[in-house]
């Protein structure tokens, strides 16, 4: 019966034609009706079933993945799986079905076969599995050498390299200092655990080191108490800076304190000492501590990030020619950007060199960015958009539609497999050219798919058109709830379109849910708020409730911070709590410091751009209700 059945399989995928034609809406209503029952007998392993229906199917956009279903039950049909991959090997499914098969094979330990299949992957489970088949078809010394790197890569691995590392360990180049190696750069991924797991392949004489360095790792205050090792062990100073710089995340100053204490007690190398100096400052620049600019200046070298760093801590002092001198350290790609340029005519306006300054925001207020609408304003003009719609005629999008590619994805639709799509759609435009991408984002707007249409128009580096980028989809339930909040619906608008780019099916790792990605906790609580029940999370992915109740919170969190945007803005990415931590301890701030010194580089982004999309649709919606300093009032201190 199973040579049969995979006879019968091969014969259809070598039979298949390239054209998905449909002849017309009705047969294909009936396909899509055949398409499911067939998945039905799939999932019920009625195989005579399915294939009797499958045969029906070949010119159905969404055979492949039907095939692909199956063959994916039928991992050790090796000939019926090359049959697949050979017919369909431009389809998204060719490549999954591919590393399923090879692991399958992995697994199996089949080696020839997977040697004679196994193309160069980034999946480090294919990799492992191809090392072994490599050490059993005589190439030792190249499976060895794969080996070593992810040892020494500090990551825990899939169970697919335990038989790797099995392999190393028995082998003549494995050694005591692998082993340190690989511990050390577990605990520098904080990768704890995997260093705990390698405690016993050390040898007595070491052991006692490596329990110190990980007590240190997990409690490193205790790098302060009196300890024989600090004179006797030859890597004293490397696991001291390691203990300061662990110490960093919970108390800083302590970390500092007992760094400059300490330092000159052990021969430390010079990289670790600038290393170590450089976290110290930027740590010291996340507090707005004025310790943090010349430890930075001396230490930041060629880490951009630090280097940022160094202008940021400049700007928490506000102390003007730092922040000029800051800026020339940068790199000509930094130095270039909006941003810096921004900061740079400020710096120059408030040591009196007013007119360059003006000279450089007129250069940027001609760009839309964040910064660029703060320069308009400095400059009192308007903000400029540059509204260049898409050009692509109705016979391009048209020809789009008809592709299978696209074909499979409009039925995927059509049968609600919403997450199937979307990985369809991805596959479909990766070959697009950047032209032909605006096309696709065109049709994601015909099919009213507003965040495939804006994540599409970003892939082909399209950024003008306005409408497509920041549609007025809802625009009816936004006015009305706005209204009800008494919120600008530009706001609203600001904020559905940063957090979910309009999918009202988005979802976060965290669990935040819909348009405005709230958390079924958080929805919870505004219920009983407004004497609603609630009984569903999933009520969260309809636009009306999602747009309802996030309008409500984020008023709530406005009215707690005393109706100061920015601050609400802050708190709608990263929770109160931790917005009150980083409010000015003794002086006030202008708002757009206090926002370029955030130490979360997501909630500085973050409030850029929903400030940004607030000016970008008030112009959308024809309003004039604000301008954008009545968004930046200064932050006063906690």
């Amino acid at each position: 019966m199973r040579i049969a059945v995979r006879l019968f399989l091969l014969f259809n995928l070598l039979t298949i034609t390239a054209s998905f034609a449909v002849s017309s809406d009705s047969s294909l209503r009936a396909m899509r009706k055949t398409f499911l029952q067939a998945e039905q007998y799939l999932k019920q392993d009625r195989e005579s079933d399915y294939f009797a229906l499958a045969d029906s199917l070949k010119n159905y956009p969404l055979y492949p993945y039907l095939q692909y279903q199956w063959l994916r039950k039928h991992l050790d049909d090796n000939d019926s799986i090359l049959a697949f991959l050979h017919d369909y090997t431009d389809s998204r499914y060719a490549p999954l079905l591919h590393t399923k098969w090879l692991t399958h094979l992995g697994q199996t330990q089949q080696w020839p076969t997977f040697i004679q299949n196994y193309k160069k992957s980034d999946n480090s489970e294919l990799q492992c599995y191809f090392a072994q088949a490599q050490y059993q078809n005589q190439q030792q010394a190249a499976a060895l050498e794969t080996a070593k790197q992810f040892w020494l890569s500090g990551k825990s691995m899939s169970t697919a390299c335990d038989s790797l590392f099995e392999t190393l360990k028995t082998s003549a180049s494995f050694n005591s200092d692998l082993v340190w190696q690989r511990f050390q750069a577990a605990l520098k991924q904080n990768n704890s655990q995997l260093a705990t797991q390698l405690l016993p392949l050390f040898a007595q004489s070491d052991r006692k080191m490596a329990d110190i360095w990980l007590k240190l790792h997990i409690k490193p205050h205790q790098i302060t108490e009196p300890a024989a090792w600090k004179k006797s062990y030859p890597d004293a100073g490397i696991l001291f800076a390691h203990a300061i710089v662990r110490w960093l995340e919970d108390d800083p100053q302590a970390a500092l304190q007992a760094w400059d204490a300490k330092k000159k007690s052990f021969e430390i190398p010079a990289d670790i000492i600038a290393d170590t100096e450089k976290r110290l400052g930027m740590e010291l620049a996340f507090r707005h501590d004025r310790r943090a600019y010349p430890l930075l200046s001396e230490y930041a070298g060629n880490d951009e990030s630090a280097k940022e760093w160094r202008v940021r801590a400049a700007l928490s002092q506000q102390n003007w020619q730092d922040v000029l001198t800051a800026i020339d350290a940068l790199s000509q790609s930094q130095k270039s950007e909006d941003k810096w340029q921004y900061w740079q005519a400020k710096a120059l306006a408030a040591t009196g060199q007013q007119q360059q300054a003006d000279s450089i925001f007129q250069a940027i207020a001609k760009n839309r960015s964040f910064y660029a609408f703060m320069a308009a304003e400095l400059l009192k003009q308007d903000i400029v958009l540059n509204h260049q719609p898409v050009l692509a005629s109705n016979k391009e999008i048209s020809q789009l539609q008809n592709n299978s590619e696209f074909q499979a994805v409009s039925e995927l639709l059509a049968i609600d497999r919403r997450p199937e799509a979307t990985r369809q759609w991805w596959h479909a435009i990766s070959e697009l050219d950047a032209h032909q991408m605006t096309v696709a984002a065109k049709l994601a707007e015909q099919w009213q798919w507003p965040s495939l249409a804006i994540f599409t128009v970003a892939k082909a580096n399209y950024w003008d058109d306005m409408a497509l980028r920041f549609p007025l989809i809802y625009n009816e339930l936004i006015q009305d709830n706005a209204d009800k909040q008494k919120l600008d619906p530009s706001l609203i608008f600001a904020l559905i379109r940063q957090e979910s780019a309009f999918d009202e099916f988005a979802g976060s790792s965290a669990g935040a849910m819909g348009l405005m990605q709230l958390m079924p906790k958080t929805a919870k609580q505004i219920a009983a708020e407004l004497n609603e029940n609630w009984s569903n999370n999933y009520n969260l992915v309809i636009p009306g409730t999602n747009i309802r109740y996030g309008s409500f919170y984020f008023k709530k969190v406005l009215n707690e911070l005393n109706d100061h945007f920015v601050l609400a803005t802050a708190a709608y990415n990263a929770g109160p709590y931790r917005v009150k931590q980083w409010l000015p301890k003794t002086k006030s701030l202008p708002a757009d410091i206090w926002i370029e010194t955030i130490p979360y580089k997501e909630t500085r982004g973050y409030i850029a751009s929903v400030i940004m999309y607030a000016m970008i649709y008030q112009h959308q919606l024809h309003r004039n209700s604000f301008k954008i300093s009545d968004l930046l009032l200064e932050i006063k201190p906690s």
